[in-house]
């Protein structure tokens, strides 16, 4: 014990390590290597762990350990650890690895100092003393790998690894439980473990020596592939579509049940969540794309919506997945990068030759570099605009998912189209939203008003809260409209005549009665008996316009088309701001349905009765204002002021910001 003591007193540099226990009482913190601001086995075993890869992995040149300084210890074991450690310490850029080296570094010491049964672990110490000198070589060359997501999941790994056998306990105590020497083969499965996490690391560095040193040429390379980035979880347009998580202490077994699935080893590699409109799946989506990537554990992530072009054409799914991993991965990236050299226009061919060539090929060949618990999330898969290439994408990624060494989670309707493709490829993995259970889905809902209401000072009893649960049933999008339509004025008045509404019950199903009839309680507030002839028409007529546009319209662009002047467009949107999305951007405010559902209601008449949209009459009266339009104005000769009429699109590179300073 006396040594133990001295060895816990006396560190190797003098002072505590970052992301190790400390000190006697202090607890093992939950370390996490997120504050690092980059984001980007021998070579004969390193080669053998790749199946014909698309990239060569190189051989290392022999470097001779360095000379280390003592470690506390009578007989260093661990020279090639501590020269690596040292080699680390000297650039900031590698603080994640450092700090996962320096944890695995004081329970090694920690273990051999207690430790009186050695066979097994010694061999184990030879194969890591192996990868420790393979590793020092790539992290002290000319060109170090770039500390990419992919890299610093797999330091996270190596931390939890430790994490899960030694716990919370502090110095002393997790002193004694080796010195008992309880649970061997836990620890030494531990190390086996951080052993394969290490290799990964290796492969990451190995292959990091093949990238294209021309950055610029490479981004060039993937930017052909016209990613989406709106698409992505967090991209700038997620505001425009005021897109949230879930709120706070609600979807907690939902959320744990996803997480139970992506740390799965052994399962199914696709996850599908299914609900009706409403039932809060981008929420739980988007919810889940935050948690992944604070973990660096998110891939990729494509949010499908009928609000914006760039996010209903199924055609960019896989290119923009493909794009996101090569940010995610540098042995990735250099892979898709091989391909592209082959065949540059990859990304226009058909849905399963892209999801062979830019997804599953690249990925098969660059496995052992990948984190185990990476997951890519497509959400609203319903909401493309083609149905038949979805089925097509969605079948070749079922088809194939065995093969491909990460997850897939997929969420949607469920649609016919869709439905069938799961059914056909028999996965068990999936979640219907709308056949929860009820007790489960009304407490978070209640949570979720609760909150809300607090927040607007809105006094209410939990009868009325029970009432309001009721009524919602499956449907997140209910609390959240009448939430919004309470917003909107009178808070008490609007509370009460929610609460006091009644539906008849005719032209509408049982799932869809309580949210029609809160549509009905917010159109009928908007279209009140007080308002002028001329009022009530130019709002019929904008808000029929913003439900069959097929895209956001810009308030300029309403006034423009339905020869309103911009003051009077505003006017008339006030009053629908519950059930219509009004972008407040700096630059120009776009208007859209808010939520699915919405649309849903106001096409169907036997739903929406008297506030019906005809989309046929609309759209004929929207074509015949488009010809009046025209015939105003004497088109301008090359309006955008371009160089030269034999200039691809994709080759003016203001064309998108003309585009945007232009109403219509």
């Amino acid at each position: 014990m006396k040594h133990i003591r001295k060895l816990l007193k006396s560190p190797k540099d003098g002072s505590p390590s970052r992301g190790s226990p400390s000190r006697p009482e202090t607890p093992w913190p939950n370390n996490s290597v997120r504050g690092s601001t980059s984001r980007a086995g021998s070579p004969v075993a390193v080669s053998a762990l790749v199946s014909s890869p698309l990239v060569p992995v190189p051989s290392s040149p022999h470097i001779e350990p360095a000379q280390t300084k003592p470690t506390g210890t009578s007989k260093n074991n661990w020279k090639n650890l501590d020269a690596f450690l040292e080699a680390l310490k000297r650039s900031s850029a590698f603080s994640p690895l450092v700090s996962a080296i320096e944890d695995l570094s004081w329970f090694i010491r920690t273990y051999e100092s207690v430790s009186t049964t050695r066979t097994e672990y010694d061999a184990l110490r030879i194969k890591l003393e192996g990868l420790f000198t393979n590793l020092r070589v790539h992290f002290v060359s000319n060109t170090p790998p770039a500390i990419t997501s992919s890299i610093t999941n797999l330091c996270e790994a190596i931390q939890i690894e430790l994490r899960e056998v030694y716990g919370t306990k502090d110095r002393n105590v997790i002193s004694r439980y080796l010195q008992a020497e309880q649970d061997l083969d836990k620890i030494v499965g531990c190390y086996r473990r951080i052993e394969d996490h290490l290799e990964r690391v290796m492969m990451n560095a190995s292959l990091n020596t093949w990238r294209i040193v021309d950055g610029q040429a490479s981004d060039a390379k993937l930017d052909r592939l016209k990613p989406s980035m709106s698409a992505c979880y967090d991209s700038a347009q997620a505001n425009v579509v005021q897109r949230r998580q879930c709120a706070a202490k609600t979807r907690e077994k939902v959320i744990s049940d996803l997480e139970a699935w992506k740390n799965k080893r052994e399962g199914e590699k696709v996850y599908w969540v299914n609900g009706m409109a409403g039932t809060g799946k981008t929420t739980i989506a988007t919810t889940l794309c935050s948690t992944l990537d604070e973990r660096y554990e998110l891939g990729a992530s494509f949010f499908c919506t009928r609000s914006l072009p760039e996010c209903r054409d199924v055609k960019l799914i896989l290119p923009t997945i493909a794009y996101q991993l090569a940010r995610f991965s540098q042995p990735f990236r250099g892979a898709l990068l091989q391909v592209l050299e082959r065949d540059t226009d990859v990304h226009t061919k058909l849905p399963q030759v892209q999801l062979r060539r830019m997804i599953l090929e690249p990925l098969q060949s660059v496995a052992r570099s990948l984190p185990n618990n990476m997951v890519v999330v497509i959400d609203a898969l319903d909401e493309c605009e083609d149905g038949n290439e979805v089925g097509q994408i969605l079948q070749v990624l079922l088809e194939n998912a065995s093969a491909i060494p990460i997850k897939f989670l997929v969420s949607s309707r469920p649609e016919y189209h869709i439905r069938q493709k799961i059914r056909e490829a028999k996965l068990e993995s999936k979640l219907v939203l709308h056949d929860l259970d009820e007790k489960m889905v009304e407490a978070d809902i209640a949570t979720y008003l609760r909150a809300e209401l607090a927040e607007l000072s809105v006094p209410v009893t939990e009868e009325q809260i029970s009432t309001l649960v009721q009524r919602a049933g499956a449907l997140f999008i209910y609390a959240a409209t009448a939430i919004r339509y309470i917003r909107g004025g009178d808070l008490l008045d609007r509370l009460d005549s929610i609460l006091k509404a009644s539906s008849t019950g005719q032209g509408t199903s049982n799932q869809t009665k309580e949210i029609d009839l809160l549509y009905e309680i917010v159109l009928k507030s908007a279209f009140n008996e007080g308002l002028e002839e001329g009022e009530r028409n130019r709002m019929q007529l904008v808000l029929h316009t913003v439900v069959c546009a097929q895209e956001p319209l810009t308030v300029c662009a309403l006034a423009g088309l339905l020869n309103l002047t911009s003051a009077r467009v505003n006017a008339a949107l006030k009053p629908l701001w519950s059930i219509l999305r009004v972008s407040n951007s700096d630059v120009e405010d776009r208007v859209s349905t808010l939520h699915a559902s919405f649309p849903d209601y106001m096409l169907n008449s036997s739903r929406s009765g008297n506030f019906a949209c005809d989309a046929n009459a609309h759209n004929a009266t929207l074509a015949k204002l488009c010809f009046e339009r025209i015939e105003r104005h004497i088109p301008q000769f090359n309006i955008c002021n371009l160089p030269s009429s034999y200039l691809f699109d994709t080759e003016v590179l203001v064309l998108m910001k003309m585009s945007r300073g232009m109403c219509l």
